[in-house]
């Protein structure tokens, strides 16, 4: 999971030990007072030597002066320490909890391409029925029916441009807007049908001719650091993707297909967290990957919806609490590679906004083993 700040106890400072130092200083006059006794025979006048004994008192209370404040000086250096300590502790955990509004958002899949289609599937309602399998010349694969076409590059472009379609059919009042920044992913030839239907549909929306790059949680966590970091609320984000899956013979799910749309703000009506990751080949947990989720989206316990895909038996995610089992999206989306995570987020996103209560999701990342996160209405988000 994301590394948590952690520092070295400052060394602290031991106290003096008087008894110890009362015991020098007694020691040191006596053995002075002794030496002189005895040299005092051959010296005559012994005056001089006895008034070394306040000397070497005023010497000894001043080492124990020194002794002192040290000491003092050191306790209060530990306690600056842990001040700033607690500071970027506390600074890290307020940065790690921002959030940011999901604000716009298309979903093309092959369940649909509606709000409607989406809002039965979250509701599991009897309307919903999930795609029949066709079979194509290498394998399986679940396809939105409305698209004929074959070709897997021109399919993508097709479902890309149907997106945007979409968008404008939801987006009643027209949108104008230059986003800071645009996530595409997909390829370089459906970004370039993506982009010239989007010139189409929306003229005053300003995309760059070359977009960034989706990674997964690690373009969440980036998008939440610069929506953060604008002043006032009209700051936009554009992340849009296609990718449709070819058929394999063997293959454990038919090939799938998915298309999305996010428009992100600093605020809206459903707020993103930044997210946990979880790493095999690290020696962390994933219980308490799942567990510093819901810190971070500051809920007791994990949420009843979370939308995921089939993850491998061995990472026993049965034990994070997390419900793994009502809303598993396998059959509505068959395998859809890098796609996962966009689908569960936004999946999870019209639950939230729907319902009113945090929803979780759990996927695989193009950077790690595995994601978690939730997504919380904006009422819920203020509390």
């Amino acid at each position: 999971m994301k590394v948590y700040p952690t520092f070295l106890p400052y060394r602290q400072a031991s106290p003096p030990r008087v008894k110890r130092w009362l015991a020098a200083g007694a020691g040191g006059v006596l053995l002075v007072s002794n030496l002189v006794a005895l040299i005092r025979p051959d010296i005559g006048d012994a005056s001089a030597l006895y008034a070394m004994i306040p000397g070497l008192a005023a010497l000894w209370l001043l080492c124990l002066l020194f002794r002192w404040l040290f000491y003092r000086f050191a306790r209060h250096n530990a306690w600056i320490y842990q001040q700033q300590v607690e500071w970027v502790q506390q600074h890290w955990w307020r940065k790690h909890r921002q959030q940011i509004a999901l604000t716009d958002w298309v979903l093309v899949g092959p369940p649909g391409i509606t709000p409607d289609v989406w809002l039965s599937v979250i509701n599991q309602s009897q309307s919903h029925r999930r795609p029949e399998p066709i079979k194509e010349a290498q394998g399986q694969a679940v396809r939105l029916r409305r698209s004929g076409v074959v070709d897997i590059e021109q399919r993508e472009i097709q479902l890309a441009k149907m997106a945007v379609n979409q968008w404008q059919s939801q987006h009643q009042a027209p949108l104008k807007c230059t986003p800071l920044h645009c996530y595409w992913l997909g390829s370089e030839a459906t970004w370039q049908g993506f982009a010239a239907q989007m010139a189409v549909q929306f003229p005053d929306v300003v995309l760059p001719e070359q977009p960034q790059y989706w990674r997964g949680i690690d373009t969440l966590d980036e998008m939440t650091d610069r929506l953060n970091a604008t002043t006032g609320s009209k700051a936009t984000i554009l992340c849009a993707g296609c990718q449709c899956v070819a058929s394999e013979a063997g293959s454990a799910l038919p090939a799938g297909e998915a298309a999305f749309i996010w428009l992100l703000k600093k605020t809206g009506n459903v707020a993103l967290t930044r997210g946990e990751y979880f790493q095999a080949q690290d020696d962390e947990p994933v219980m308490d990957v799942a567990a510093r989720a819901l810190v971070q989206a500051d809920i007791p316990q994990p949420p009843e919806p979370c939308f995921l895909f089939s993850q491998p038996d061995e990472l026993a995610l049965e034990k994070t609490g997390w419900n793994i089992t009502q809303h598993v999206q396998d059959l509505n989306w068959g395998n859809i590679n890098e796609m996962e995570a966009v689908v569960v987020q936004t999946l999870a996103a019209i639950s939230a906004e729907n319902t009113g209560q945090p929803c979780g999701w759990l996927a695989r990342d193009p950077q790690h083993t595995l994601a978690f996160g939730i997504v919380k209405s904006y009422e819920t988000a203020r509390k």
